[in-house]
């Protein structure tokens, strides 16, 4: 079995480098688009009493893949790597850049995971709210581990979590593009979606 996985990973095995950083961008952009916009109409499979569930879910699962993708996108766009070093034995120590990683055998197959990538951002690049940044993504993290490996049929809904993701990605979008994020996750009945990113 470990030959089959290896098999398909290397599928989609790259050593990534800043030019990617727009694709990841744009990528995270799909799906933080699309979190913002769901509802439960689209899951017209869906039994009625669960399309609910299955959208709350499904919104959470985009925003922490969204948020994933959109750290990586940060990272190359700054020059930094996101390949791991193959088998782990480097005396590279994460962050570190292209020139640095010279002469290092990156792993085309792996990339650092999303806690490492929050935990070192203001390393990289100088946030004027780091705390704002900070408790949005760490919530979002949350949300791409809970949907992604449990599934549970309910929680104590706090809309503060959606809100905390908001201003972390308005702050992020400012600080490191240049550009004005306007972003509202609908939740609640005739709460209007907004997801519009201006120059």
């Amino acid at each position: 079995m470990a030959g089959l996985e290896q098999y398909v990973k290397s599928q989609f095995e790259r050593i990534f480098s800043t030019p990617d950083w727009r694709l990841y961008k744009e990528m995270a952009e799909v799906s933080f688009s699309e979190a913002a916009f769901l509802k439960k109409r689209d899951f017209n499979k869906v039994a009625e009493q669960k399309k609910l569930l299955v959208r709350n879910s499904r919104k959470r699962l985009l925003i922490g893949i969204g948020a994933e993708l959109l750290l990586k996108a940060i990272y190359l766009k700054t020059g930094y790597c996101i390949n791991t070093p193959k088998n782990g034995k480097s005396q590279l120590k994460f962050p570190f850049k292209a020139a640095e990683a010279k002469g290092v055998s990156l792993d085309g197959a792996n990339t650092y995971m999303l806690n490492k990538l929050i935990d070192h951002l203001t390393r990289i690049i100088t946030l004027r709210q780091p705390a704002v940044v900070a408790e949005g993504l760490k919530i979002a993290k949350v949300f791409r581990n809970k949907e992604g490996h449990v599934v549970t049929p309910s929680h104590r809904f706090d809309p503060r979590s959606f809100r905390a993701i908001e201003k972390a990605l308005v702050a992020l979008y400012a600080d490191v593009f240049g550009e004005r994020l306007t972003v509202r996750f609908s939740l609640e009945p005739r709460e209007r979606a907004a997801w519009t990113i201006e120059q």
